[in-house]
């Protein structure tokens, strides 16, 4: 099974709000700017006009195009009537395009669409041309979650790429075993220390030798199992060494203890499989030695994107509160009470820590 975070690329529409001044002037696009702001969610985008295609502006639309970055652009379409003022827009919508997919441009692309369907209104504005119009714009709850889950992946991407000084060829569609790597390298990077869901046994090799026996024998009067090694994880098929670090498998049970125990003490030199799995399902990884992010990771640009994430977070769940409300609304008391009641789903489904669960 695979995890899809391709972001859908078709034009969305737009709400016009109001019009300040929509009697754009068709003029090449040098030294002009689109201008995009999102009040309510500290948002402002200065983007420059790559072109401006008003071959079809008698039929009442014109498309005007600006970078995002060197990788992408966003395509907005002005549908409306062209008269001697010039063109008198009715509404919009808004695509992007980028001919190479990378970690930043799809980050920057996420966090725009987030934003704009988050803001209470948003603002598009070109004094080149003459444009100044507020928007709303209107997509559903689920789409603007998953451009947050996209945003929350790719600055991940971004600071795994930063600290490590690679830059990976990112797939069509990122798959389970790829978005767990990205997961595990960002927490090795930014926390060092963390601790990490272990459903399955975790092998260790050991030298039969009747030391090692001893050594073992002390390892398991201990409610925890430490081992220290060179650390890696691979991502997208490449290998990021992390250095050497520590693992620490929490409440540990060693399977078939007396028969390790006994090929260890041969004392013959072969390689003995310890095989260790935690009864409670968490190891923890210390990793002193991991890439580290620069002091100064981000342009002005993109931190301005990265601050924005407590902002988009609230407005979310404000319209997901909303929402809920509105669905409540007419019901009784005890109609109410039997909605919202908590189901009980077993342990099976809780999550042990949420602070990494929300990272």
């Amino acid at each position: 099974m695979s995890t899809a975070v391709l972001e859908n690329q078709a034009s969305v529409a737009a709400e016009i709000i109001s019009v300040l001044s929509a009697g754009v002037i068709v003029a090449p696009p040098k030294n002009l700017f689109l201008e995009i702001s999102a009040p309510n969610l500290g948002g402002y985008f200065r983007l420059e006009l790559t072109d401006l295609d008003d071959s079809e502006i008698e039929k009442g639309r014109l498309v005007v195009k600006a970078r995002i970055d060197t990788n992408a652009q966003i395509i907005v379409t002005l549908l409306g009537e062209s008269s001697t003022d010039g063109f008198q827009t009715n509404s919009i919508s808004f695509g992007f395009e980028n001919p190479e997919r990378t970690a930043e441009s799809d980050f920057r692309k996420a966090t725009l669409r987030a934003a704009f369907s988050l803001a209470t209104q948003a603002r598009l504005a070109s004094p080149g041309l003459s444009l100044d119009l507020w928007f709303r714009l209107n997509e559903p709850l689920r789409e603007v979650s998953e451009m947050l889950k996209l945003r929350q992946t790719m600055y991940r991407l971004m600071v795994i790429e930063r600290a490590t000084g690679r830059r990976f060829e990112i797939p069509p569609v990122i798959s389970d075993q790829d978005m767990n790597a990205i997961r595990f390298l960002y927490y090795a990077i930014t926390e060092r220390a963390f601790e990490w869901p272990l459903d399955d046994v975790f092998t260790f090799f050991r030298t039969a030798s009747k030391d090692m026996a001893i050594l073992l024998e002390e390892a398991d009067k201990f409610s925890n199992f430490r081992d220290v090694g060179l650390q890696h994880q691979s991502l997208f098929g490449v290998e990021i060494p992390l250095g050497l670090g520590a693992i620490i498998i929490i409440d540990k049970h060693i399977e078939d203890f007396d028969q390790v125990l006994e090929e260890l003490r041969k004392d013959d030199g072969r390689t003995v499989a310890v095989r260790v799995r935690s009864r409670i399902g968490v190891v923890r990884y210390t990793m002193r030695e991991a890439p580290c992010l620069p002091d100064k990771a981000w342009n002005a640009d993109v931190q301005m994107l990265i601050d924005m994430d407590e902002q988009l977070d609230a407005a979310l769940t404000q319209r997901y509160h909303a929402l809920a409300a509105a669905t409540l609304a007419g019901l009784s008391d005890d109609q109410k009470a039997a909605i919202t009641a908590r189901p009980e789903i077993g342990e099976a489904f809780l999550i042990d820590d949420a602070t990494m669960e929300n990272a």
